[in-house]
């Protein structure tokens, strides 16, 4: 009896050492039944215990392996800036590409690990014989559940995109696109959801003597002039669902730039505003604004402003159309001030915004600081469930009066200019033969006027800028398993 004890007892471990390594048991049970180690109700009596331990500890863990392969190729002709006056210009054709390999290892309501690296080219911006690497870590990043699974803390470099992307935007267009170093407090609930987000930027871990152009040591703070980006950053996000046709969005934030030679010292901007949005069967209506203060990263004080309206009928079967505008406050020329009013939509994407061409994307210098007013009539039409067609239309006016010096008769003679810029036309295909395959065709014109080629300090008017691309995005998951 005790040899027959024994030998289950082993068995029975056998048993669920195995069903715990996920192999298969039925053969196993078979071969014990068959050699008469065990009978059919011992066989059946384990596999309704394993069933019991399989239900009290479900399977929560993920892990999976993802890739993006981009491939972009491009005709410029005028992109970005109007086409030279010269006849030596000619246009531009190239292929960019972006390659990406995603990691993810996630434990349901408890901690998530990503890991995305990318690699950025324009084909034969590289010789291929070269050992030069250029891989760069596009995220990596640590997310922990609280005993609440609604609240988490993310921490490393990771994409900041709040509401529409206005003013934080993952930047996708963008071969090499946008990600920060930040510490993100989030709280996703069924009617509030809200980010509480921090940064601190430093360009090397150096704390001791740095001297500054003047020979003299400065300790502390790193100091380096050619350092561009944020030194610090704070932003509050806010979502509420007030009803089911209301939602309201709020972005608190202040992005701080460090003082040339200074080693505490910072200029700092608040951007302060939110959103108002109106929902009910297929018409959407929104309206948001934002308020610009404190100072920019020459020290100068702010006072700005952005309004966007916008009213947009969707069937999903058939038509979208958005009629709005985004107005983006600039200097009166005609009365300068000593408060900069320029409003700078801080780092958010302005390709889907105000014109695939990108003739105003870098705020104030795009605009020469007189501000934007850019209404938009956009369509989309769906033709069935893999292809889309889109077309843009877009008007340009400087927001505030711009003097421009005219020589006249050897005096140079202060003129205001038109406010009327241009006009633009974003025609485009998306084409999803597969979940993982995507393929964008695209082609843009536009009319400018001269107070645009004043506006943009260069090009000819005369001329009609066009450009045009086509993207082939392949996005599949290479792996995915699923464990205890």
């Amino acid at each position: 009896m005790k040899t027959k004890k024994y030998t289950l007892t082993i068995i029975t471990l056998t048993y669920f050492i195995v069903s715990a390594t996920a192999q298969t048991n039925e053969d196993v049970l078979n071969l014990l039944i068959q050699k008469g180690a065990i009978t059919q109700a011992d066989a059946d009596s384990l596999r309704a215990e394993s069933a019991i331990k399989e239900q009290e500890t479900p399977k929560d863990k993920t892990f999976t392996i993802g890739a993006e392969l981009r491939t972009r190729a491009e005709y410029r002709n005028g992109y970005r800036n109007l086409i030279p006056a010269s006849d030596t210009a000619v246009p531009a054709f190239f292929t960019n590409q972006r390659t990406r390999l995603l990691f993810t290892y996630e434990q349901k309501n408890k901690f998530i690990l990503h890991t995305s690296i990318q690699d950025v080219r324009v084909w034969g911006q590289a010789d291929p014989r070269s050992n030069n690497a250029s891989l760069q870590v596009f995220e990596a990043y640590g997310e922990v559940f609280f005993p609440n699974p609604k609240f988490s803390a993310k921490l490393g470099r990771q994409k900041i995109a709040l509401d529409n992307q206005r003013l934080f935007a993952e930047n996708d267009w963008r071969v090499n696109a946008n990600s920060h170093d930040a510490a993100n407090f989030k709280y996703s609930g069924d009617k509030l959801s809200s980010e509480l987000i921090f940064a601190f930027n430093q360009t090397s871990s150096n704390n001791g003597q740095v001297n500054q152009p003047n020979g003299e040591p400065l300790f502390g703070t790193t100091y380096n002039p050619g350092f561009t980006t944020y030194k610090t950053l704070a932003v509050h996000y806010l979502k509420y669902k007030i009803s089911d046709a209301f939602t309201l969005t709020t972005i608190n934030a202040a992005d701080g730039y460090q003082k040339p030679l200074s080693r505490e010292g910072i200029y700092q901007r608040y951007t302060d505003g939110g959103r108002l949005d109106f929902e009910k069967g297929k018409i959407y209506v929104t309206f948001s604004g934002y308020y610009q203060s404190g100072t920019n990263s020459t020290g100068t004080n702010i006072n700005a402003w952005y309004l966007q309206p916008e009213v947009k009928y969707n069937n999903p079967d058939n038509l979208s159309i958005r009629l709005g505008a985004e107005v983006f406050s600039g200097n009166n020329g005609e009365k300068p001030s000593a408060s900069d009013h320029n409003f700078v939509p801080l780092y958010g994407v302005a390709h889907r915004f105000n014109g695939n061409m990108d003739f105003f994307t870098t705020f104030p210098g795009d605009l020469n600081n007189a501000g934007l007013i850019n209404p938009y009539l956009f369509f989309t039409k769906n033709a069935g469930k893999k292809v889309q067609f889109r077309s843009d239309f877009h008007l340009f006016l400087s927001e505030n009066n711009f003097v421009n010096a005219v020589k006249y008769n050897k005096k140079t003679i202060p003129e205001t200019i038109n406010p009327y810029l241009g006009y633009e036309n974003d025609l485009g295909v998306v084409f999803t033969p597969k979940s993982y395959i995507k393929i964008d065709l695209g082609f843009s014109y536009a009319i400018a006027k001269q107070s645009m080629a004043i506006i943009k300090k260069g090009g000819n008017a005369d001329y009609t800028p066009t450009w045009a691309y086509v993207s082939v995005t392949f996005k599949p998951q290479l792996f995915k398993s699923i464990f205890k």
